[in-house]
C-alpha cells in the first residue's frame, strides 16, 4: 500500500510536485462547469416556455432556476468540507464526489428535453462541483510548507487564471455547439471534461501531499453524520421548496434534532474538541456556571472572557482560538455575499439584456457573424486573465510606492464598490436600450463589455483576494470549512438574486439599480468591518 506524505516538506523551496495535476484537473472542471452554465438561462427558458408560460415569465423562472441552481452548487461545501475534514480527507472526496459530478452531466445529456431531466442533472452536478469546492481550494495550500509559503499568493493567482482560461473557451464553444450539433451535445462534451479532469487528479495521488481527516473511523463517521444533519437544518430548503411551509419547518426540526443526537452519541464515545463542540461548550456554559465576576469582553485575555472563558478552561486556548477564528472570518465574509449576487447575473439577467441588443458583429479576417447572447459572458473570462497580472504588476505595486499598502480586506473593499459601478453602467444602458426600442433600433452589444470590463476588475480584487484570505486566515484543520463558508457567500448572493426575481413587476431597469444600491451600501459596511479586523496567518 503506497505511504502518502502527510504533510509539506518544510525545507522545500520551490513547487511542489502536485500542483500541476491540480492545475490540469482544474482546467478541465471549470470547462466542464461554465460551459454547461453557459447555455442553462437560454435553454431553461425554452424549457418554460414550452409549458406554456409566455416569454417574460419564462425568462424570470429560468433566471430563478438557475441562481437556486448556483446557491447548491455554493451550498454543498460546507458538506463536502466537513466530509473531507473530518471522514474522508480531501483527496478521497474530491475523487468519489467527482464521479457523481460525472453522473450530473450524464443526465442532462441524455435527459435535456424535460424539467425533471435537468432537475435531476442540475442536482447531482451541485452535490459532485459542490462538494469537491473548497477540498480543491484548500488542497492546493496543503502542498505548500515553511520554505514555498511565499509562493502561496502566486498559486492561488494561476488556480484563479486556469479556472478563466476554461471558462474562456467553454463559454464561446459551448453555446456554438448547442446551435451547431444540438443541446445533447452541448451537455455531453461539459461531461467528458469533468471524467477528463477526473482521471487526471487520479493520476497525481502519488505526488500530492494528503492531509490526513481527523478524527476519520467510527468517530468521523459521526461527526460527519451529525455535521450534515445540522447543516441541512435550513440546507434541506434546497430539497423542500416545492413543499407546504410546514412540511419545510418539520424536516428542519427534524434534521436539527437527529444531528444534536449524533453529536450527543459521538461526545459519549469520545469528547470532541472541534468547532460544534467548542462552541455548544460555550453556550450551556453561559447558563450552566454562574458568571465571574471578572469576566472580560476582549479577547486579549481568553480565559476570563464572559462567553469564551468556560471553553479555554476545558479545551485550552489553542483549541478554542479555532471557533474565535472561524466566527470572525465569517463577520467579514457575510457582506461578500451581495457581491456574488452582482457578479452571477452575466450568467442570466446581463445574457436577457444581450437577448435585446445588436450582436452583429465584424472583425477583420474573420468577417460578419452575429455572437450569440450566451457567448457575451465569454468576455469575463478573457478580460480575467489580462486583468490578473496587469493588477498583479502593476496597479497593486504602483499604489504599494505611492504609500497605500493594499492589504487583502483594502482590495475587497475597493472592489465591492467597483462591481456597484458596473450594475450602474448595465443600468444606464437598459435605459438607452428602453428608449430605442421605442423606435425600432437596437444599442450594439458592444456597450455591454464596459460593464463587463468593471465588473471583472471586481472580480479580481475581491475574489482571488478572499481565496487567499480564507485560506490564510483559517486554522489548519478548519482550512476546508472555512473554504466552505467563504463559498457559502455565494450561495446568498444567489438566493437573493432568485428572491428577487420573483418580483415580476420590477423592470430589469429598476431590478438593475437595486442591486447597484445594495452593492454600494454593502461596500461601505464592509470597508468599515475590515477597518477593525486584525489579520492572523496560519501557515502550514
Amino acid at each position: 500500500m503506497t505511504k502518502y506524505r502527510t504533510a509539506p516538506d518544510p525545507a522545500a523551496t520551490g513547487w511542489p510536485k502536485g500542483v500541476p495535476y491540480i492545475i490540469g484537473n482544474e482546467g478541465c472542471e471549470r470547462f466542464s462547469y461554465y460551459g454547461m452554465r453557459s447555455i442553462l438561462q437560454v435553454h431553461l427558458t425554452a424549457l418554460y416556455a414550452a409549458t406554456g408560460l409566455v416569454q417574460l415569465d419564462a425568462e424570470l423562472s429560468a433566471q430563478s432556476t438557475v441562481h437556486l441552481f448556483f446557491a447548491g452548487v455554493y451550498a454543498f461545501p460546507m458538506i463536502g468540507a466537513i466530509v473531507a475534514d473530518r471522514l474522508l480527507g480531501k483527496y478521497n472526496t474530491i475523487l468519489w464526489l467527482s464521479l457523481v459530478y460525472c453522473a450530473g452531466h450524464a443526465v442532462l445529456a441524455f435527459g435535456e428535453n424535460s424539467l425533471a431531466g435537468m432537475y435531476l442533472g442540475l442536482s447531482l452536478i451541485a452535490i459532485g462541483s459542490g462538494g469537491i469546492k473548497p477540498c480543491v481550494s484548500a488542497n492546493v495550500g496543503d502542498q505548500f510548507g515553511k520554505g514555498n509559503w511565499h509562493l502561496i499568493e502566486r498559486v492561488f493567482q494561476m488556480f484563479y487564471f486556469i479556472i478563466n482560461f476554461g471558462s474562456f473557451f467553454a463559454t464561446l464553444l459551448i453555446p456554438w455547439t448547442k446551435q451547431r450539433f444540438g443541446t445533447s451535445v452541448a451537455f455531453g462534451i461539459p461531461g467528458i471534461l469533468m471524467f477528463l479532469a477526473t482521471i487526471i487528479f487520479w493520476a497525481g495521488r502519488n505526488r500530492f501531499v494528503h492531509v490526513p481527516p481527523k478524527p476519520g473511523g467510527r468517530l468521523g463517521l459521526l461527526d460527519a453524520g451529525s455535521s450534515i444533519l445540522l447543516f441541512m437544518t435550513a440546507g434541506s430548503l434546497f430539497f423542500t421548496a416545492t413543499l407546504d411551509w410546514w412540511w419545510q419547518v418539520a424536516v428542519g426540526i427534524g434534521c436539527f434534532a437527529a444531528g444534536m443526537v449524533l453529536f450527543g452519541i459521538r461526545q459519549r464515545i469520545h469528547q470532541d474538541d472541534g468547532f460544534l463542540a467548542v462552541f455548544w461548550h460555550a453556550v450551556r456554559a453561559l447558563f450552566t456556571t454562574q458568571q465571574r465576576s471578572n469576566a472580560s469582553h476582549s479577547l486579549t485575555n481568553l480565559k476570563e472572557h464572559w462567553f469564551w472563558g468556560s471553553a479555554v478552561r476545558k479545551f485550552g486556548a489553542d483549541v478554542t482560538e479555532g471557533p474565535i477564528a472561524v466566527l470572525r472570518i465569517i463577520s467579514v465574509f457575510l457582506l461578500v455575499s451581495v457581491f456574488w449576487a452582482l457578479f452571477d447575473q452575466h450568467a442570466s439577467s446581463w445574457i436577457r439584456q444581450a437577448e435585446a441588443m445588436n450582436r452583429h458583429v465584424t472583425l477583420p479576417l474573420i468577417g460578419s457573424f452575429e455572437l450569440l447572447s450566451s457567448q457575451i459572458q465569454a468576455a469575463n473570462p478573457l478580460l480575467v486573465m489580462l486583468l490578473i497580472p496587469f493588477a498583479s504588476m502593476v496597479v497593486y505595486p504602483g499604489l504599494e510606492k505611492l504609500g497605500y499598502p493594499l492589504t487583502p480586506l483594502r482590495r475587497m473593499t475597493i472592489g465591492m464598490a467597483v462591481a456597484s459601478l458596473s450594475f450602474v453602467i448595465v443600468a444606464l444602458l437598459q435605459t438607452r436600450m428602453d428608449e430605442l426600442a421605442l423606435d425600432g433600433q437596437k444599442l450594439h452589444v458592444g456597450w455591454q463589455l464596459s460593464a463587463y470590463l468593471v465588473i471583472t476588475l471586481a472580480e479580481v480584487m475581491v475574489s482571488v483576494t478572499g481565496l487567499e484570505f480564507a485560506y490564510t486566515q483559517a486554522p489548519k484543520r478548519m482550512k476546508s470549512t472555512i473554504m466552505g463558508f467563504w463559498l457559502l457567500t455565494v450561495t446568498l448572493g444567489n438566493v437573493l438574486v432568485s428572491f428577487l426575481s420573483g418580483f415580476k413587476s420590477l423592470s430589469l431597469t429598476n431590478f438593475f439599480w437595486v442591486f447597484a444600491a445594495l452593492m454600494a451600501a454593502a461596500a461601505l459596511l464592509f470597508g468599515i468591518r475590515a477597518r477593525y479586523y486584525v489579520p492572523r496567518d496560519y501557515s502550514q
